[in-house]
């Protein structure tokens, strides 16, 4: 059994996404959760995340149940992420037309 390796991450919020945490603290814990687990849990394998297809393939996105969070990793070293959506399943694919 090998241990992953440790380093520092920082999960960064848009207004979008931290306005639907606001009403959804639930939703925000689950995906720090996930995030922790991706990035240095000994399962990994059981977050449900898929890169973006298209022109935004450097996002991301996990799923939380009914909810979909997209994300985009910005650094290498000490990662931050950039929690670009949150939301349902229908809103979010509404929504990642209008993303730069």
């Amino acid at each position: 059994m090998s241990k992953r390796k440790q380093f520092e991450y920082v999960i960064q919020y848009t207004k979008v996404a931290d306005k639907f945490f606001k009403t959804h603290e639930e939703v925000r814990e689950q995906y720090e959760d996930a995030i922790k687990e991706l990035l240095v849990g000994d399962h990994p394998e059981k977050v449900d995340v898929k890169r973006i297809k298209g022109k935004r393939n450097d996002y991301y996105r996990i799923r939380l149940g009914e909810y979909r969070v997209v994300y985009a990793i910005i650094n290498e070293k000490i990662v931050v992420i950039n929690t670009m959506l949150a939301g349902v399943r229908g809103d979010i694919n509404k929504k990642m037309s209008g993303l730069k």
